[in-house]
């Protein structure tokens, strides 16, 4: 616009130059204050001319209907019936008027004056994803793009954000789930009241949607995880199956043969065969109790959980160099039946922190706690002692740790500086059940 202005200020003090009125100089310069105010609107969308637009329109249409309506009546009535007419076109006007200015705004606007016609139009799409939402949403409010954005990461979108664009948060109770971005409508520079309030109002079920997205999304990466693990599991066994228990059974089997050929030949070959065979069965035998106690520790099923862990903190203090460490267990004389994968869970974190306690640390006493609330297990284990040396790094237990309590839906904190170690896990207990 400013240079509009210059060229038409230069153009005019040229022409008064010449003195002679010319077209080129005195009124075709003129045309170009049309033209920038087009260039801001179409190219740069630095005005909203909808509210323009939209009521021009509006009223070219009552224009056009009235004279229409008017001619119309005096034909079909009388040429003298004018006031009649005139009376009928005044009685309609207002009418006609509010219902062609809500078919123009819904034009230009959507369903900015009409949330329940928004609110129904959105929720009829939540069973189609979140992208169907926001399409949805974009149709009938008429945004030319939205997107949600959860812990900064955009997890659906519909259509491209221009620069000028609005947020509205979603939130479940006190819990900010993420943001509902909408981009503005072109030549908008902020979001109107009224579509606020709209947006507001569909914050509540965009947010739910979000919500059960979110835990399906962590169902199937705990359904990923289970199943993985199962058949790392079954590699494992089989692994162990193979290379372990395999070559000896073959062992057991070739010694037994040579044995019974040489019983009467060479007997005193054949008794120390037999000796060999002993051997070989003892260790086929621990191998198996090995494979057992992997599936599941033998001591839960004769023990209970607690019994088990009271005899392993009695291993453990034993094993202690010199008898330093005192392990006890504190705990309630008595516990309900636990779900079986929270036994082991619970039976596996509190022996690995122990191990870790006995090999890395200068501990001499270590702590087990156990208690049991409305619907968790919660396991810890305390030690005095620092880490064994400087070169001391966090390794494969405390991983597992941690991941033994997430797999059940749980938790397991793990702490340790120059004053000692602490162990806190919370084994949820109706999940593990189910």
């Amino acid at each position: 616009m400013l240079l509009a202005l210059l060229v038409i200020v230069a153009c005019f003090g040229l022409e008064g130059l010449v003195s002679t009125q010319s077209l080129v100089l005195g009124v075709l310069p003129l045309l170009l204050i049309p033209l920038a105010v087009a260039l801001a609107v179409l190219r740069h969308q630095l005005l909203d001319i909808r509210l323009v637009v939209s009521r021009s329109l509006l009223y070219l249409l009552l224009v056009g209907g009235v004279v229409a309506a008017y001619f119309g009546l005096i034909a079909l009535l009388d040429r003298n019936a004018s006031v009649l007419a005139t009376l009928v076109i005044a009685l309609a006007f207002n009418p006609v008027r509010v219902w062609l200015q809500g078919l123009i705004h819904r034009a230009f606007y959507g369903a900015r004056r009409d949330p329940v016609r928004a609110m129904a139009e959105v929720g009829a799409q939540m069973g189609s994803g979140l992208t169907g939402v926001l399409a949805a949403l974009c149709r009938v409010m008429r945004f030319p793009a939205a997107t949600i954005v959860v812990e900064g990461t955009e997890i659906s979108a519909y259509g491209e954000l221009p620069a000028a664009r609005h947020a509205i948060e979603l939130r479940s109770g006190s819990e900010r789930l993420g943001e509902l971005v909408v981009g503005l409508r072109s030549g908008e520079s902020r979001v109107n009241a009224a579509d606020e309030q709209v947006l507001s109002l569909l914050a509540a079920p965009l947010a739910v949607a979000v919500q059960a997205k979110g835990l399906a999304d962590d169902l199937r990466d705990s359904r990923e995880r289970i199943i993985s693990g199962r058949e790392e599991e079954r590699r494992r066994i089989r692994r162990d199956l193979h290379d372990g228990l395999g070559p000896v059974l073959t062992a057991v089997v070739l010694n037994a043969d040579a044995a019974r050929r040489l019983i009467e030949a060479e007997p005193e070959r054949s008794s120390a065969l037999l000796a060999e065979l002993r051997d070989q069965a003892i260790g086929a035998v621990e191998e198996i109790r090995r494979l057992v106690y992997e599936l599941r520790p033998p001591a839960l099923d004769g023990l209970g959980l607690l019994g088990a862990l009271r005899e392993y903190a009695a291993m453990a203090s034993r094993r202690g160099d010199g008898g330093a460490l005192t392990v006890t267990v504190d705990a309630p004389a008595t516990l309900a039946e636990l779900p079986a994968a929270v036994e082991v869970a619970a039976y596996r974190i509190a022996t690995e922190a122990l191990t870790n306690v006995i090999r890395h640390s200068t501990a001499t006493t270590a702590e087990v706690r156990l208690s049991v609330e409305t619907d968790v297990l919660r396991l810890g284990v305390l030690d005095n002692g620092v880490n064994a040396g400087p070169e001391w790094k966090a390794g494969l237990g405390l991983t597992s740790m941690s991941e033994r309590a997430g797999e059940l839906g749980g938790r397991c904190e793990i702490r340790y500086d120059r004053t000692g170690c602490s162990v806190d896990a919370v084994l949820p207990l109706e999940g593990s059940r189910r």
